[in-house]
């Protein structure tokens, strides 16, 4: 049994569907498995891409599940899993996370909620 088999991006991608169906019970580290699969950047050296440090967090409380996984799946006892905040400029829609940030996103598509959340002195929470 050889622990160092070859893969390439399209095998991983197949691994990497079946290890996020096993977290769709838990949808914050799902959505995070599911928008952010792993690329292979060199033949053993896996790279994932997110957007912020609370990402960045999660995973690494799960590398070694992750890699473990992997690893087992692939055959492959070499792989390295590495994490890397993108810098890159989202062209889709802004997520808004915090109440202060679902606030001022919809309050940009209605002003008039602005108003509202005056006239009637409400705290954002």
């Amino acid at each position: 049994m050889s622990w160092n088999d070859a893969f390439d991006q399209e095998k991983l991608d197949g691994v990497w569907r079946a290890f996020t169906r096993q977290y769709e019970r838990q949808p914050r580290i799902h959505t995070i498995y599911k928008n952010h699969r792993p690329v292979l950047v060199k033949e053993n050296s896996l790279l994932i891409k997110l957007r912020n440090q609370t990402q960045q967090h999660e995973l690494s409380k799960e590398r070694s599940n992750i890699t473990s996984y992997l690893r087992r799946s692939l055959r492959n006892a070499r792989i390295e899993l590495n994490f890397e905040i993108s810098q890159e400029e989202d062209n889709g829609p802004k997520k808004a996370f915090t109440v202060a940030d679902k606030y001022k996103v919809m309050s940009e598509k209605n002003p008039a909620l602005a108003l509202f959340r005056k006239e009637f002195n409400l705290d954002l929470e």
